[in-house]
């Protein structure tokens, strides 16, 4: 049985697919939200309700569990304390996985990890990441740069801004911030073959797409597959910051959070050819992979019922 924590996120429904297609036992650890959890459908896992606080809770989950897969999707960074707490909970996750007896552990974090940043997105995922070193379990930790693929909430948040404002489509002004985007299937096979590579135990291993953008590049190659014009206007970064602050504050949910910025500020890149190095694949590029935004949408729609869901 393998547990998967972050199963509602995008990262994590992709892989609870993968691994129920391939005929694994799963069950999605579920934390209890307020809101709708968006789960796989007509496929077969089970699932579990946990609060990451309530240890005897987290030791039921994982009864007969061999491996956890601890996944946490830039979906759930919107929910208030998430991203402060992810570190304590991943503490207390693997204090269970060691109680109950389980070895294998993958942690999904994100390049730029960095328990000394001055950004707290990568910060808690250091910190995240230095919990995991410091537990006995046979961990793997991948550190993987921005993924993108049909339900993300970056390229389709980019293309849903592009179709709802006119003329303009404004940018953070990132400088020499670099991005390798990392299709989603390419990204799910690293996490699944990681469960059966033994070799991989006890390393961090830098995940990343086969070519690096700035981030201007990357929008471009967004409009492009929209079939969409717009003048790219470079926002300056503490601007950007006021603006994003006053709209989280403003809207149920905000289609560009806080962490985006923290992301878009320090890039996500690594060096080239570390998938075809450690896994023995090519990964997709990007401007091959973007059919999903070509399709006829309601975009504009789409964004309005984006801001005042929660899920």
């Amino acid at each position: 049985m393998i547990l998967i924590t972050g199963a509602t996120g995008f990262v994590g429904r992709a892989v609870v697919r993968r691994l129920a297609a391939e005929r694994c036992a799963v069950r999605c650890l579920l934390r209890p939200f307020r809101y709708e959890q968006r789960l796989p459908t007509g496929i077969l896992f089970s699932t579990v309700s946990a609060s990451m606080d309530d240890l005897p809770a987290l030791r039921t989950a994982m009864q007969d569990v061999t491996a956890v897969v601890h996944l946490t999707g830039e979906e759930d960074l919107v929910e208030e304390g998430t991203l402060h707490n992810h570190a304590r909970d991943t503490v207390n996750l693997t204090a269970a996985a060691q109680e109950a007896g389980i070895h294998r552990f993958i942690y999904l974090s994100r390049l730029g990890a960095d328990r000394a940043s001055a950004y707290p997105l990568f910060r808690t995922s250091g910190e995240a990441e230095a919990a995991v070193r410091e537990s006995e379990l046979d961990y793997t930790i991948l550190r993987a740069a921005v993924t993108y693929g049909p339900e993300d909430a970056f390229t389709n948040v980019l293309a849903m801004l592009a179709k709802a404002i006119p003329f303009v489509m404004p940018i953070p002004d990132t400088g020499l911030a670099r991005f390798q985007p990392l299709w989603i299937t390419d990204l799910v096979t690293c996490i699944v073959t990681t469960l059966d590579r033994d070799d991989l135990i006890g390393q961090t291993i830098p995940l990343g797409g086969p070519e690096h953008f700035t981030l201007e590049q990357l929008v471009a190659q967004v409009l492009a597959a929209l079939g969409t014009r717009r003048r790219l206007v470079h926002v300056r970064m503490p601007l950007m910051r006021g603006l994003i602050g006053l709209f989280d504050a403003l809207l149920p949910r905000n289609p560009a959070p806080p962490w985006w910025l923290d992301l878009l500020a320090v890039g996500s890149a690594t060096e080239l050819g570390t998938i075809p190095r450690h896994f023995g694949f090519e990964p997709a590029r990007f401007a091959q992979c973007l059919d999903y935004l070509r399709r006829k949408r309601p975009w504009r729609r789409d964004l309005v019922h984006f801001i005042l869901h929660r899920r």
